[in-house]
C-alpha cells in the first residue's frame, strides 16, 4: 500500500473511531442519565407518580397505607426496569455502529451519515420493548406483593377496587407520561448525535483536504 493510501486509511479509521466514541457517550448519556431520570425514585415524594396515585386512592376510601412497604415494592419496580438499560444500551450502539462500520466511503467529498428513519427503526422498537417491560415490573411487583400495603381490616372490595384504578393508571396515564417523555429525550439526543456526525464529517474532510502530510505525500 502506498503512503498516500495508508494515510487516506488511517484517517477514515480515526474518523470511525471518533463516531464510536461519540455514539457511546450519546447512548449512555440517554439511558443512563435522559431516561433514567424518568424512571428513577425522584428526589422528592410529591413528583412520584405511582405512590402519589396510591395515596389519593387510599385517601378516597378512607384508609391509611403502609408507606414503608409501598416505598419498597415502588422502589422493586424500578429496579426491574431499569436492569434492561444495559441491553437497550447495547442494541442502539451495536446498530448505529454496523450502519458506521459498513457506510462505505467511495469519494474525497464523501462523509458518514446516519439518517432519521434509522434511528426511528431503533426507537421504535426500544419503546415498544420498554413498555413490555414496564407492565411486566408492574405485574410481578406492585400487583403481586400489593396486600403488604393495606391494613388487616381493609376490606376485600376496596382492595380490588384500588387495584382496578391503579392497573387502569399505569396501563394509560402513567405509560402515556413516561412515553411522551421519553420521546423528547430521544429527540434531543438523536439531534445532537447526527449534529455531531455532522461536525466529525466536516472536520474529516478539512484535514483530508488540507494535510500538510497528504500534501508533501503528493509532491
Amino acid at each position: 500500500m502506498d503512503e498516500k493510501k495508508q494515510f487516506i486509511e488511517q484517517h477514515i479509521n480515526s474518523y470511525r473511531s471518533a463516531i464510536e466514541e461519540s455514539i457511546k457517550n450519546n447512548t449512555y448519556a440517554l439511558f443512563e442519565e435522559d431516561i433514567a431520570s424518568l424512571l428513577k425514585k425522584p428526589p422528592l415524594d410529591s413528583m412520584d407518580l405511582i405512590k402519589n396515585k396510591l395515596i389519593t386512592l387510599a385517601k378516597k376510601n378512607k384508609i391509611v397505607l403502609n408507606t414503608v412497604e409501598l416505598d419498597s415494592i415502588i422502589d422493586e419496580f424500578r429496579d426491574n426496569i431499569i436492569i434492561f438499560f444495559k441491553e437497550f444500551e447495547n442494541m442502539r450502539i451495536n446498530k448505529l455502529m454496523d450502519i458506521v462500520n459498513n457506510y462505505e466511503i467511495k469519494k474525497n467529498d464523501d462523509i458518514i451519515k446516519i439518517n432519521k428513519k434509522e434511528f426511528n427503526d431503533y426507537n421504535k422498537k426500544m419503546k415498544k420493548e420498554l413498555k413490555k417491560i414496564i407492565i411486566d415490573s408492574y405485574n410481578k411487583t406492585i400487583l403481586r406483593k400489593i396486600d403488604s400495603i393495606f391494613n388487616e381490616n381493609v376490606e376485600e372490595n376496596i382492595k380490588n377496587s384500588i387495584v382496578d384504578e391503579l392497573s387502569k393508571y399505569i396501563n394509560k396515564n402513567y405509560l402515556k407520561q413516561i412515553s411522551e417523555g421519553i420521546d423528547f429525550k430521544l429527540l434531543v439526543k438523536d439531534t445532537t448525535l447526527i449534529n455531531n456526525l455532522k461536525e466529525f464529517g466536516e472536520r474529516y474532510l478539512f484535514t483530508l483536504n488540507n494535510s500538510r502530510l497528504l500534501n508533501d505525500i503528493e509532491k
